[in-house]
Order: structure tokens, then C-alpha cells, then sequence
């Protein structure tokens, strides 16, 4: 069963708090600069560019 990696599961999710809780991929292969995820929520999927999800 092939099933895409949930970002709230992953081990490279990394948040941190500026007044807002800022979501971000800590995964160095990633190919986004910023690996930003989301403000206040996480995606319910990984996104496009997701280095974790390409392996799986």
C-alpha cells in the first residue's frame, strides 16, 4: 500500500513560535529553500516537493 507521508507524522517537522506557530521541513535534501509548511495548521499531505514522499 503506497500512502502519501503526513507531515504531522514526520520526523523532520520542526514548528517554532513567533506569536504564530510557524511549521517547517528540517530535511536537508529538501528542494524548497524556505521548507515551510504552514502557519497554525499543517497541510494534511505532504507537499510537492516533499523529499520524504519521493522515497516512499
Amino acid at each position: 500500500m503506497n500512502r502519501t507521508q503526513n507531515c504531522a507524522e514526520c520526523k523532520f517537522m520542526k514548528k517554532y513560535d513567533y506569536g504564530k506557530e510557524i511549521y517547517y521541513c528540517d530535511h536537508t535534501d529538501r528542494i524548497d529553500d524556505m521548507g515551510k509548511l504552514g502557519e497554525e495548521n499543517l497541510p494534511e499531505t505532504s507537499p510537492v516537493w516533499c523529499p520524504v514522499s519521493e522515497k516512499g
